[in-house]
């Protein structure tokens, strides 16, 4: 006999009927429905659930959005994007030109000259050239979804800010295991050893599919594309005995699927602050490390051991070689060494002969 149907995305069958879930910008929301509901209905209860809770986040009054405002066009356009991965930062993102510019004000009037004074203020409030750039983007990529890439678009004369080159956060694989030991067996910890082992990106990990992209007899993992940015192809990587027993331990743990990445953060800040206040072995200078810093540290490693920035950008699946070459920073090549090696050779102070 075979299995049910897997229910789709933010619906789950209950004791008592179905439950439609979903979450916006960290706040949760539900609904039970009984079991004879259609799943049509239950979706565009989801659907609109979540334009009200985007529209609440934004400050706009969802029922009546003038026409060919700014804030009616935010809202078809988040309308059009509701599979985005990145949809809460996106929803965020045109919250705050909202609040900037005013919620009524034509779409069409701006120019320009105002947007790159709204950034520039932004800017000089503190805020990063990296975080200013996501929201021009944002905005950039409302105008081509509404009006189409080759319609008028003020933000092709807004220019970019010159984002500073950024440095690997790689760690010694010697720090992490000193976290992972305190850590208790776990969901959490199965998949937080995989980042590190794998080399593999926290939304690849939940794609993963343990019986058909996990080729044991050949030591491979399938790990498909990403969607984000530019995008990544779907790649294929030789397992290291290291990334191999990560992969058991989430068979045994039943780690796979999705999770939340909150938890993830939380879970692995509660191991750091154990090793820094352990009793009888503890470490109070342990660096800050990220659970995202895990999978930064095999690219640094993969460099340090092999020279190689093209083994770096295939393995960890990176778009362009570009985004490989922060992981060069952190490891000295092979080449470099061996030349200070022979300039210290050189340049070694003599001994003094001794009399006789």
């Amino acid at each position: 006999m075979s299995a049910p149907p897997k229910p789709p995305k933010g619906h789950r069958r209950t004791a008592n009927g179905w439950r439609a879930y979903g979450r916006v910008n960290g706040q949760f929301f539900s609904k039970s429905f009984p079991f004879e509901t259609a799943l049509k209905v239950r979706k565009d209860w989801r659907h609109d659930e979540r334009a009200r809770l985007r529209a609440l986040h934004l400050g706009v009054d969802v029922d009546l959005p003038p026409s060919g405002s700014l804030q009616g066009d935010v809202l078809d356009y988040l309308a059009l994007v509701t599979e985005m991965p990145t949809l809460d930062q996106r929803t965020y993102d045109l919250g705050c030109w909202v609040q900037a510019l005013g919620a009524e004000r034509p779409r069409r009037d701006l120019k320009a000259r105002e947007l790159t004074t709204v950034l520039n203020d932004w800017k000089a409030s503190g805020l990063t050239a990296g975080t200013c750039n996501r929201r021009r983007t944002a905005l950039m990529h409302l105008w081509h979804r509404l009006d189409g890439k080759s319609a008028p678009n003020p933000l092709r004369d807004v220019p970019r800010f010159r984002e500073p080159d950024a440095l690997p956060r790689g760690r010694s694989y010697r720090l992490l295991e000193r976290v992972f030991k305190v850590m208790v067996p776990s969901k959490s910890r199965a998949r937080l050893k995989a980042i590190a082992y794998l080399a593999i990106a926290h939304s690849e990990l939940k794609r993963v599919d343990r019986n058909q992209d996990w080729n044991r007899k050949a030591g491979t993992l399938i790990i498909r594309g990403r969607k984000k940015g530019e995008g990544t192809p779907t790649r294929v990587i030789k397992l290291t005995a290291k990334g191999t027993a990560a992969l058991h331990e989430m068979d045994r743990q039943a780690a796979w699927g999705r999770f939340s990445n909150s938890t993830l953060h939380r879970i692995w800040g509660a191991a750091i602050t154990r090793v820094r206040e352990d009793p009888d072995d503890g470490i109070p200078d342990f660096p800050d490390i990220r659970p995202y810093d895990l999978r930064h540290s095999m690219g640094t490693e993969i460099y340090r051991l092999t020279g190689d920035l093209k083994a770096v950008k295939e393995y960890l699946g990176h778009a362009s070689l570009k985004t490989s070459e922060r992981y060069m920073h952190a490891a000295v090549a092979a080449g470099v060494a061996r030349a200070a090696a022979a300039f210290n050779q050189a340049h070694r102070p003599r001994r003094p002969r001794k009399r006789r």
